[in-house]
């Protein structure tokens, strides 16, 4: 019992005196004794029930956590080459906050045989007019982009890309340019450089 608690107990014993004097004095210690009693099983019982409470909302959301986890994985394994190479925090993220757009990829755009490997979000310079915000992914089979609302997709053969690399668009930008054939594909707006460079590392491993 708290110190608080202690004196208020005591001002209580002291009023309960004054108003009790005339009355049988075990009797009204017994009531005061039971009621006490009975408001600390009371206020126990309150704290036990805030606590079960609490721990049963933590589960839920463990349990909820867990199976968006399981979600993402489902997803996560067929954009990433997960029997050569682990997952980034970067990968697992893009997925988790864009479920949709990736599940509609692999309905839409891949082939039922086609594994990704790695992707990393940016935007695609067509032109200097027309510039596409969506993902760069690398497959067993292609190099895809795909723009986030899914209207435009390109796909770019690894026996056509001469060259790869990565430049500085701005003090925390940077971008892949892309020799393909005669052409050069630009694709900035990358905050990642890590993800950058392994996108990077994983197209020249596939080129001739």
């Amino acid at each position: 019992m708290g110190i608080y608690q202690t004196l208020c107990y005591k001002a209580e014993d002291a009023f309960v005196k004054i108003i009790t004097k005339d009355k049988n004095k075990k009797e009204v210690e017994y009531k005061v004794h039971s009621y006490r009693e009975n408001k600390e099983t009371i206020k126990r019982k309150k704290k036990e029930e805030a606590q079960a409470r609490i721990e049963e909302k933590k589960k839920q959301q463990e349990l909820k956590e867990e199976q968006e986890r399981k979600e993402v994985m489902q997803i996560l394994t067929k954009f990433v080459d997960l029997d050569s190479k682990e997952y980034t925090i970067y990968e697992f993220n893009e997925v988790k906050k864009n479920k949709t757009f990736f599940t509609r990829v692999l309905k839409e755009v891949f082939e039922d045989d086609e594994q990704g490997l790695t992707f990393v979000q940016c935007e695609f310079d067509k032109t200097k007019k027309q510039e596409i915000k969506g993902y760069l992914l690398a497959t067993t089979k292609r190099v895809w982009f795909v723009s986030k609302d899914l209207r435009f997709n390109q796909k770019f053969r690894y026996q056509t890309i001469k060259s790869v690399s990565s430049f500085k668009d701005s003090l925390i930008e940077k971008g892949i340019l892309v020799q393909y054939g005669t052409k050069k594909l630009e694709f900035d707006e990358i905050f990642e450089n890590e993800q950058l460079q392994k996108f990077i590392n994983t197209i020249r491993s596939n080129t001739p």
